[in-house]
């Protein structure tokens, strides 16, 4: 059978329990208490999300060998412990995360081997240049994952698309992890994805820095495996996240904000008003939703468009520069726009 159905529903049943234990023993409720939460919904899903990824990284054994499974679960409980304001200092997370990361990198062969410039590939052929490097494009996508988790679906959605266009261009199987297996996950992920739909689950950061991890090791190894395979095409499987985390750094470093203080200014955000305002949408769960569809819907579209030619950088790198392009361009309209809208938005 290729669907595990029992897996499936005793990881459910599983999530199930710990979404009513937290209700229940550790009382969180889904009142919002941070400003830039709040801006697309009125209540706050339970943070479980991450927990079901676990249990299927555990069952289905979703991992290379123990000690990887060890950093994947250091990663999940910091976010737990962010989750419910434990760990809840930006800076300490950040280093207990380049922590997490530069160990897991010293006691594994992850690494970034090629990036096809040749200056640049000389210098990754120092093992601590390239550690360096790693921790940081890994460090890029466990964060930007969690900025882009402002919207119902949106990061369920990304990351269930990356999955779709493995399967699709069967480069899982240079790993030995089998067809079956991304057909099990693909399914969790949705049935999380339409969960989600609803406002009663979300990520949270224990799911957010989780996937985000798994998928950074996960595709680094699929290019070592496979050098013919362009390294932009993993670029612009995660473009979105990582881009969305570089240009949150630099245009706040140009507000002379601090990076590390949330806002509402993130291009989601910024879409998620200009879809309500635009289709006057008073239901906030609606916009949320068809924000989040529209934009993956357009994430679809370029990564099916580059697996078209799979082992051309030039082409990967165009299509990366029109996400770049396309982002900055909309970003500045939507900015504009909130500027001039939002204080009748829902009003």
């Amino acid at each position: 059978m290729i669907v595990d159905i029992h897996k499936i529903f005793f990881i459910i049943l599983v999530t199930t329990f710990i979404y009513y234990l937290n209700i229940k023993l550790f009382k969180f409720n889904n009142k919002i208490f941070d400003e830039h939460q709040n801006y697309s919904t009125f209540v706050l899903g339970n943070p479980v999300g991450g927990y079901a990824i676990f249990l299927f990284i555990l069952f289905f054994k979703f991992y290379f060998d123990y000690l990887e499974l060890f950093f994947l679960f250091c990663i999940f409980v910091s976010g737990i412990l962010s989750d419910n304001k434990i760990f809840n200092a930006p800076l300490k997370r950040l280093f207990f995360q380049v922590l997490i990361i530069i160990t897991s990198i010293s006691f594994s062969e992850i690494g970034i081997m090629s990036t096809r410039i040749d200056f640049i590939d000389s210098l990754l052929t120092n093992k601590l240049i390239n550690i360096i490097f790693t921790t940081f494009c890994i460090l890029i996508v466990i964060n930007g994952s969690n900025f882009i988790d402002g919207l119902n679906g949106l990061v369920l959605g990304y990351y269930s698309i990356i999955v779709f266009i493995i399967l699709n261009t069967n480069l899982n199987e240079s790993l030995n992890f089998q067809t079956i297996l991304m057909i099990n996950f693909l399914i969790i992920l949705i049935i999380l994805l339409l969960a989600n739909f609803t406002n009663k689950i979300f990520l949270g950061d224990n799911g957010s820095y989780l996937i985000g991890f798994l998928f950074s090791i996960y595709l680094i190894r699929i290019h070592q495996i496979n050098l013919e395979l362009s390294p932009y095409f993993i670029i612009l499987l995660l473009w979105y996240p990582c881009f969305e985390n570089l240009f949150s750094i630099i245009r706040k470093k140009i507000s002379k904000t601090l990076a590390t203080e949330p806002d509402n200014n993130h291009f989601h955000q910024l879409f998620f008003l200009y879809i309500s305002r635009k289709l006057n949408l008073k239901n906030k769960l609606i916009a949320n939703n068809l924000s989040s569809i529209i934009i993956n819907f357009y994430n679809l579209t370029i990564f099916y468009v580059g697996i078209q030619k799979l082992n051309s950088s030039t082409f990967q790198i165009q299509l990366i520069t029109i996400n770049i392009f396309v982002y900055i361009s909309l970003y500045i309209y939507l900015k504009k726009f909130k500027d001039k809208y939002s204080d009748k938005i829902f009003n």
